[in-house]
């Protein structure tokens, strides 16, 4: 189940009212666990460059999201195990958040904050790559090709001059 919240922001007080007015909590299996990622436009980002220079800190504010979602999903008795807050810059517009709620495949309950959700991809994606080159299942030009495009998809650029270049 996926929500979409406009003109609303981790910081707002009453976000999880805004949240409860949208839910049918009656749609959810009180027998069942559910995991929740939302994702959030992270202003903190918005006047910085995607680099590697630009601190991409967990703030008091995003477990106190966390702890608001958490909690109006125990008031309607619904268990919730994992929970993923992503920042991000790119698939959202200030003022939204996205909420999907999926049936949990995880036996207990963890926070997992990124401020920045390209990172958080391209993390993963590095790591895989990082993998493969290991296992010589590519070879050097592959990986430092693939991991270009890679910062190109998520507009990460490691300097200023590389994003003036591009432009």
């Amino acid at each position: 189940m996926n929500y979409k919240l406009f003109n609303s922001d981790i910081t707002d007080l009453n976000v999880d009212e805004i949240l409860e007015s949208k839910i049918d909590f009656d749609r959810f299996d009180k027998d069942c666990q559910y995991d929740i990622s939302a994702e959030f436009f992270n202003r903190d980002l918005q006047n910085d460059l995607l680099n590697e220079s630009v601190p991409y800190e967990i703030k008091r504010k995003h477990y106190v999201f966390i702890r608001k979602i958490r909690d109006l999903f125990e008031k309607h008795d619904i268990k919730i195990n994992k929970f993923y807050l992503m920042g991000t810059i790119m698939e959202l517009n200030e003022k939204e958040i996205d909420i999907s709620i999926l049936k949990s495949v995880y036996s207990n309950k963890s926070n997992t904050v990124w401020p920045c959700k390209e990172i958080f991809i391209y993390e993963n994606s590095k790591n895989r790559l990082d993998d493969l080159l290991q296992s010589n299942q590519i070879t050097e030009e592959d990986y430092v090709s693939n991991l270009e495009l890679l910062k190109d998809e998520l507009n990460i650029y490691e300097n200023e001059d590389e994003l003036q270049y591009l432009n």
